[in-house]
């Protein structure tokens, strides 16, 4: 069961979305392929910076990217 709150599950849903494969988004921002797969499978939570970097490459909010939206 996938846990749709989980910011790792929200960066893997927008990267296939966009068409990324793990190696390219990686490249993207900075970090390792490794890295990435940490984050996509909530091992590890990115810091405020790298949320940011994620968020450009979505070119959406980082209230968007975290699923806090306006009600």
């Amino acid at each position: 069961m996938t846990e749709p709150y989980k910011i790792g599950n929200r960066i893997r849903k927008f990267r296939t979305e966009h068409g990324l494969k793990q190696k390219e988004m990686a490249e993207k921002i900075g970090v390792d392929r490794t890295s990435l797969s940490s984050y996509e499978n909530n091992k590890r939570v990115p810091d405020i910076f790298m949320l940011c970097r994620i968020a450009d490459v979505f070119e959406i909010s980082l209230d968007h990217l975290i699923g806090r939206e306006a009600q």
